[in-house]
């Protein structure tokens, strides 16, 4: 332990709103973004109540805890920490045979309990915060790699190069991918997606959270204008059920 990092730690939480993609009504679930308190910040509240105990003597005698504590779990014991819950072991499931022997019983594994007194503290914690997760593809720029423009004109059956957050596509093809659909000259697609422009999977050598890099299809015209527009399952390195999609703001103009 690092004592001359020893610090208090104040603030309250943050919460992130998340869509329910198990569910189709709308509904929500709520994460804390949480910062992590070791040892040192325990220490330094204690010291800031009480001057009986010197910093010092506190880090010791955490050490010794935490060795005792382990001593005892891993000879089987459940621990109750300080009141504030129990640590016990406990053993997964997924034991395929019927009658299994000790060596087929899976790594015992741990789980926490809390006390009240716990529950009844973290129910104290103010919200400082909350606000909506954004989990949908974001684009920060397109490159043609042709010509090395990143003026929002692409050159058909050439590669380019697309820069952001959450772009990798996954996914049924049939519902999933990368569009181009020819602009009107209102600016506007036909939302039958008759005429959109599908890039195929073959063209990509690049698909990836951060970056998608491809050749455009060659069927797409000279001087047209179109909307690029980006459907996938993928988030995070997780595929959900819904589909996400990204319309990008700024028409492309293909040489």
């Amino acid at each position: 332990m690092n004592t001359n990092k020893i610090e208090t730690m104040g603030g309250a939480v943050n919460v992130t709103v998340h869509k329910n993609v198990l569910k189709n009504d709308g509904s929500t679930y709520a994460k804390v973004k949480r910062a992590t308190a070791d040892m040192g910040n325990v220490i330094a509240a204690v010291l800031k109540k009480t001057k009986v105990f010197d910093e010092a003597s506190l880090v010791a005698a955490s050490m010794l805890f935490k060795e005792a504590a382990l001593e005892l779990i891993s000879q089987g014991t459940s621990v109750n920490l300080l009141e504030l819950g129990t640590l016990y072991p406990s053993a997964p499931g997924g034991i395929r045979s019927a009658n299994p022997t000790e060596s087929e019983i899976p790594p015992l594994s741990l789980g926490f309990t809390p006390s009240k007194d716990a529950l009844d503290a973290v129910a104290k914690a103010e919200v400082a915060s909350a606000s909506l997760s954004d989990t949908s593809p974001s684009i920060g720029t397109i490159e043609d790699l042709s010509t090395h423009r990143t003026d929002h004109s692409v050159t058909a059956g050439s590669p380019v190069r697309i820069t952001g957050n959450r772009l990798k596509i996954a996914g049924d093809p049939g519902s999933t991918g990368l569009y181009l659909a020819p602009l009107s000259e209102e600016g506007s697609a036909d939302e039958t997606e008759a005429d959109w422009i599908r890039a195929a999977d073959e063209s990509f050598f690049r698909n990836t959270d951060r970056y998608l890099e491809l050749i455009l299809p060659e069927s797409l015209a000279s001087g047209q204008r179109c909307a690029l527009i980006i459907r996938t399952v993928a988030s995070g390195g997780k595929l959900n059920k819904t589909v996400r999609e990204l319309r990008y703001g700024t028409p492309l103009t293909v040489n």
